[in-house]
């Protein structure tokens, strides 16, 4: 039996009938984000998805608390109306289910998967969210079964949770088992299993392993391609992400052609704005820039930072990519001191969103880095690169690439 969905190590007092963690603000003493890049030493630009991958679609929402006075005769009056939260409304909800039914019961799991749902929608709140996941998981493993539908659901949710809060390896395991699991159980033409060989691509591209994900998501373009239909907006999307990875993977010609031939597609069925649109028509930049096609790939890529400002907002973690991706095509035609303050944002917008550790902050910090070399920034690009070794060594272990990289650049900033 695997155990991705344990943080810590076997051993660590939290065994299968361990309490479920408490809301944080029970808890005392205690303080406390997919578009990609690729790991070029100038600011990589990146390949982006559509968004809606493995995740759910449901937004758990809050509420609110009645107080009425029912007078015998007269009709029932309110005297008050609390607001709560989605947290709160779910962690009474999760309360509930234990006191009333147990906390292996599978209502109670359900509930503290659903709080655990809210939880991760919450911005520093991830590792309660992943502490709580993996309890369920762990207690649905025991009492369903590894192979139950509740327990494969949790297990995708856990796996993109872990994703998200940047626990790669963890995520890779995870997101490999329950992709086994469901296609075994289900079939590989199973829209899950298929979910979840995307889910585990992503992964294996933040990794560095594009050559590992390309397989997986041609498969899946062309399993939804046989069952659909290529105008089918599953297989669009999946036309986009197979195209991402060709990219990554240095097969530019290729991503150019699959790309030319769905921007149109998307903007004819879509509209130029659409988020499917705007991830391909990115994508299509990028391969530009890779082609040495400058000039074309910046009217591309400011079209789609235009496109997301006006859809998601200037603070959106899709915006951010974007803009990172224009920084990269100006470092290509040498306009180094246009895209330094570009990265500045950036990366100040990503620590907001993620914080200092998380591996897109990281690998925007390494791209600052590089600009700021170019620029003869020295003294601040080792400073940046110093800390992006350290972290690259957490995220990613010893011997990565972009590790490498980093400590080859540091080392020659610091030589004699």
């Amino acid at each position: 039996m695997t155990r991705w969905w344990r943080r810590r190590a076997a051993g660590d007092g939290q065994g299968a009938g361990a309490r479920p963690p408490r809301p944080r603000q029970e808890q005392e003493g205690r303080q406390e984000h997919r578009e990609r890049t690729d790991g070029q030493p100038p600011p990589g630009t990146d390949a982006q998805e559509p968004a809606g991958g493995s995740g759910t679609a449901r937004r758990l929402v809050g509420g609110h608390l009645t107080i009425t006075e029912v007078t015998e005769g007269r009709p029932e009056q309110e005297i008050a109306r609390v607001e709560l939260s989605a947290e709160q409304i779910h962690t009474m909800r999760a309360r509930s289910a234990i006191d009333t039914l147990g906390p292996e019961h599978p209502d109670a799991l359900t509930a503290m998967r659903e709080l655990a749902e809210v939880l991760g929608s919450i911005p520093g709140r991830g590792e309660e969210a992943v502490e709580l996941y993996q309890h369920v998981v762990r207690t649905q493993w025991t009492t369903l079964g590894d192979r139950h539908e509740d327990t494969l659901r949790t297990s995708v949710e856990l796996a993109d949770l872990l994703h998200t809060t940047g626990q790669l390896r963890l995520s890779e395991t995870a997101w490999r088992d329950t992709f086994r699991a469901q296609a075994e159980t289900l079939g590989r033409d199973h829209p899950d299993a298929l979910r979840s060989a995307t889910g585990l691509a992503a992964v294996l591209e933040d990794l560095g392993r594009a050559a590992e994900a390309e397989p997986l998501l041609r498969d899946v373009l062309e399993r939804r391609a046989r069952q659909l239909g290529r105008d089918h907006p599953d297989v669009l999307s999946a036309t986009n992400a197979h195209a991402a990875s060709l990219l990554k993977c240095g097969r530019h010609e290729e991503a150019e052609r699959a790309l030319r031939a769905l921007v149109p597609q998307l903007e004819a069925r879509y509209g130029r704005d659409h988020e499917g649109t705007i991830a391909a028509r990115s994508n299509l930049g990028a391969v530009l820039v890779r082609l040495d096609r400058h000039a074309e790939a910046e009217d591309h890529i400011r079209a789609v930072v235009r496109s997301m400002e006006a859809t998601v907002g200037p603070h959106h973690e899709s915006t951010f990519t974007a803009r990172n991706n224009l920084a990269a095509v100006l470092h290509a035609q040498e306009r180094y001191e246009d895209a330094v303050p570009i990265l500045r944002a950036i990366l100040s917008g990503y620590v907001a969103l993620h914080g200092d550790d998380h591996p897109t902050t990281v690998v925007t910090r390494d791209n600052l880095a590089n600009v700021l070399i170019d620029v003869g920034r020295h003294e601040e690009a080792a400073e940046l690169l110093d800390r992006c070794v350290r972290d690259y060594q957490r995220i990613y272990g010893p011997g990565h690439p972009r590790l490498r990289d980093a400590e080859e650049k540091l080392a020659w900033l610091r030589s004699p």
